[in-house]
């Protein structure tokens, strides 16, 4: 979920009283000291009810709309597999794009033979019958998948015909104006009328991995749903409210898919 750089910007204020700011932007961050593999234990271990309802509702979407051979992106795949196993089916290539060193390193190794831990996930996917053709996901994932160290704000423009972005743009700043430079960053890397799903968590207030802490911002749903419409249409908007939830300090994750407009 490491996406960087950006540029940073501080508040100014003519006020004496001291204003705190609010954290580090993103370039700021040492995203090279994440832990993969401990955010994986904690986050992915075992499949959670609510990572199961977003799973369910993303496979049926991309089923559900006309996509074949299609070149795909997962933006800030950090250390998830499930929103890339979601475009497998779909996809003639699957880009999967991460700017933490340590990320793309254990991206690379899942990429080559993913591990057992992902199975239920694509047990989820194989629910759906154009998900249980492909008999063999791991090979497929090999064959199709390639990982690269690239920022979610220098993607380039109407390259990719569908795409994942979960959990990142909310993940990546403590600064609301480089969550809306992600998400509008990731529509436009989407070619006109491409399919796409994107998740958030609300209200979040940062996030520990092992003994380091990483930055978020505390969205709204109406914020989000509001950034997402400017730059896309058909949307179908799903929140869960975790029970129990997966960490203090959020409120509830967000799943939005739609396409993109011209």
């Amino acid at each position: 979920m490491a996406l960087t750089p950006a540029a940073g910007g501080g508040d100014s204020s003519t006020s004496p009283l001291p204003i705190q700011a609010p954290g580090p932007v993103n370039a700021e961050v040492q995203w090279d000291g994440f832990d993969p593999q401990t955010y994986v234990r904690h986050n992915y271990a075992d499949l959670r009810a609510d990572d199961q309802e977003f799973l369910r509702r993303t496979r049926d979407f991309f089923a559900g709309v006309e996509l074949s051979g299609a070149r795909c992106v997962d933006v800030g795949s950090g250390a998830n597999l499930y929103p890339t196993l979601a475009l497998l089916p779909f996809a003639q290539t699957i880009d999967l794009c991460e700017w933490s060193t340590s990320n793309v390193c254990w991206l690379r190794q899942q990429v080559d033979s993913y591990d057992p831990m992902w199975d239920p996930y694509w047990q989820v996917c194989a629910e759906h019958p154009a998900y249980a053709a492909l008999t063999d996901p791991r090979r497929r994932l090999a064959r199709v998948a390639r990982v690269s160290r690239t920022s979610v704000f220098n993607l380039p423009v109407h390259a990719w015909d569908a795409g994942t972005m979960f959990f990142v743009a909310c993940s990546i700043s403590a600064h609301r104006s480089e969550a809306e430079r992600a998400i509008a960053r990731f529509l436009r890397a989407l070619r006109p009328g491409s399919p796409f799903a994107l998740a958030v968590m609300l209200g979040s207030a940062g996030y520990h991995v092992g003994r380091r802490s990483f930055p978020a911002v505390s969205l709204a749903r109406a914020e989000v749903v509001a950034g997402i419409a400017a730059s896309a249409y058909e949307l179908d908007v799903h929140e869960e409210r975790p029970r129990p939830p997966l960490r203090d300090g959020y409120v509830s994750m967000l799943l939005t898919t739609g396409r993109t407009r011209g």
